[in-house]
């Protein structure tokens, strides 16, 4: 006797949206290249949206505090639009160049608007992401990581790698068979619980520039304290308090906001404090002025 009962509909994958967002304006360089090297080796059907984020507009933050009391943030320009397909990406990967001991400074201008990012929190905490920096001159990577960290680390994302990579020539990221195997293997732990573990960084999350203090040291990322032990290694103190689950990173914006409350309730007696300097001094702007 046959079996009548239904046969189960096959359930298709969910193709995997992977955002790029490549920090440099040279078209067809490291960042973009390298980003697509690891896109093409993840397992499964996925696609692959790309920012050149240097070709976005994104205004300096006005101080406003807008977005803090939950209102529009008055400056129109991409940093919305830019939200948006964070928040609707599955996986994220940032890329930048090195200039000048750091990233380039788009990231720094999102940087300054990441007030904004508390309204998305819960949409982009967990979301897993890889971070490169490429750089020219051995061993010269400055600030460059912890930039890219800070942004990956504010948002939420679970930051899988962050690695530099000596590369300055376009392309030449990915003519190295060892490069393409990173991309490979990069690939391979987006989707998974592999992170790259280092060594030599920070024992609370990893970030390797760190601010020295008396009896040991601070993390510039995570504010964490820690020091030393006889052998060299590590010894954690004390947890930073800034990083953390959504509920802990919007404590800031709490913060934030008694701040505001505490700026109008001693609006008269700071007004009183600033008026003598209003004249002072003369503000001087470039003769031919551009326009926006």
């Amino acid at each position: 006797m046959k079996d009548k009962s239904p046969v189960p509909e096959r359930v298709s994958p969910k193709v995997k949206n992977i955002l790029g967002l490549v920090a440099s304006p040279r078209q067809f360089g490291n960042c973009e290249l390298f980003t697509k090297e690891i896109s093409r080796h993840i397992k499964g059907e996925c696609t692959l949206k790309l920012i050149r984020l240097t070709s976005l507009n994104i205004k300096p933050c006005r101080g406003c505090y807008a977005c803090i009391v939950d209102k529009q943030c008055p400056n129109e320009d991409d940093m919305k639009f830019l939200l948006h397909e964070i928040t609707t990406a599955d996986a994220i990967i940032i890329a930048s160049p090195v200039y000048y001991l750091g990233a380039n400074g788009i990231i720094k201008n999102i940087l300054d608007r990441g007030f904004l990012f508390f309204a998305v929190l819960r949409q982009t905490y967990g979301k897993p992401c890889i971070l490169v920096n490429f750089y020219g001159i051995k061993d010269r990577i400055g600030v460059a990581p912890q930039t890219l960290e800070t942004m990956a680390a504010l948002l939420g994302l679970d930051i899988k790698a962050s690695l530099s990579i000596r590369a300055a020539l376009p392309g030449e990221a990915v003519m190295s068979t060892v490069n393409v195997n990173k991309a490979k293997k990069l690939a391979g732990m987006l989707f998974s619980s592999k992170t790259v573990k280092r060594k030599t960084g920070c024992p609370f999350c990893g970030c390797e520039i760190i601010r020295i203090v008396k009896n040991g040291f601070i993390c510039t990322l995570c504010h964490g304290a820690f020091r030393t032990n006889t052998k060299g290694a590590f010894v954690k103190i004390k947890e930073g308090g800034i990083l953390g689950p959504p509920e802990h990173l919007l404590r800031h914006k709490t913060w934030l906001g008694n701040m505001k409350k505490t700026f109008l309730a001693k609006r008269k007696e700071i007004t009183r404090t600033i008026i003598r300097y209003k004249d002072m001094g003369q503000w001087i702007e470039p003769i031919n002025k551009s326009k926006e």
